[in-house]
């Protein structure tokens, strides 16, 4: 038995799949990438495929392959009218929605999501927010799959940058202009750097109690407080880092050991053997310093009384 899953031992989900299984799904899933992939796109000479229209639908394979529905059949997700070809003009309407699989997650996540600055947008503009708005379901993977939290980073603000930071994304969800990033967070110092360690919605979101939030909170509302993250007891343990947290409790004794390489973070490097054979030390000094004092006095009542 394997687990259904990415493409790597670190991306894979709880779901137990059978090995042949899991080839008769990537067989199945290779004919759909013999047209929907950039490869198989410059190598289609069939006169009824619109090339046009079927770039505009391409999925990177190796990508996919490392994503978290590597294991995922096409046709779980595009039912309806997807195993014949040309497929029918009705069957783009009736993909899947995300839920139908995430259904624990999802009650969670829709709970969070109505009390978002994009649940107001998702009000006025029906259909503009989705799951898929923000997740490619062929890239995605989750932040704890990734070998270092940079990675995480990186695709995480990825996401947001995909409308943040472009005028015709964010022009399609709002009639406002495209905020200057750089002028909004020039507040923060060195900016660059944090936007590389940190993911905007370590700031943009409240603290989770489990999982990520999706309250995307309203720019007044945004984490402002560097000891928020740079303290020792840094919300960064329950988001970015918290699926890290467990591995590092008993190994070098650090207290947030797993962010050291990353961030600065008061109190951090704090290490209680460290802090164990330094309080022996003063223990020793203060212990020494009062057995002197008395050797002294006692040593002092003793000349009074000699002298009389």
């Amino acid at each position: 038995m394997v687990l259904i899953g990415g493409g790597s031992a670190a991306a894979q989900t709880a779901t137990k799949v059978e090995p042949a299984e899991i080839e008769r799904i990537r067989r199945a899933n290779a004919q759909c990438l013999d047209c929907h992939s950039e490869a198989g796109l410059n190598a289609i000479t069939r006169p009824d495929v619109n090339k046009a229209d079927l770039a505009g639908r391409l999925v990177d394979p190796e990508a996919f392959l490392k994503s978290n529905h590597a294991n995922v059949e096409c046709v779980a997700c595009h039912v309806t009218g997807f195993k014949e070809f040309p497929h029918a003009e009705a069957a783009k309407q009736q993909i899947n929605n995300c839920d139908e699989c995430h259904t624990r997650q999802f009650l969670r996540i829709e709970d969070q999501f109505l009390k978002s600055v994009h649940a107001k947008k998702a009000e006025e503009q029906p259909g503009s927010f989705t799951c898929i708005t923000c997740h490619d379901p062929h890239v995605f993977l989750k932040a704890s799959h990734f070998s270092t939290t940079r990675q995480a980073v990186r695709q995480d603000n990825a996401m947001c940058l995909q409308c943040h930071a472009s005028d015709e994304r964010f022009a399609q969800l709002s009639k406002a202009p495209l905020p200057d990033l750089q002028k909004i967070h020039a507040w923060l110092p060195n900016t660059p750097l944090h936007w590389a360690a940190v993911r905007c919605v370590e700031c943009h979101t409240p603290v989770p109690q489990s999982i990520l939030s999706h309250e995307i909170l309203p720019a007044e509302r945004a984490e402002k407080n560097c000891v928020a993250c740079h303290s020792v007891n840094s919300t960064l343990r329950v988001r970015l880092y918290r699926h890290l947290v467990e591995e590092e409790r008993e190994t070098v004794g650090f207290i947030n050991s797993v962010i050291l390489n990353e961030a600065y973070v008061i109190g951090a490097t704090r290490n209680r053997y460290l802090d164990m054979a330094f309080g022996l030390v003063a223990a020793v000094v203060v212990g020494g310093i009062a057995l002197h004092g008395l050797a002294r006095f006692v040593a002092g009542l003793k000349r009074r009384r000699r002298d009389g």
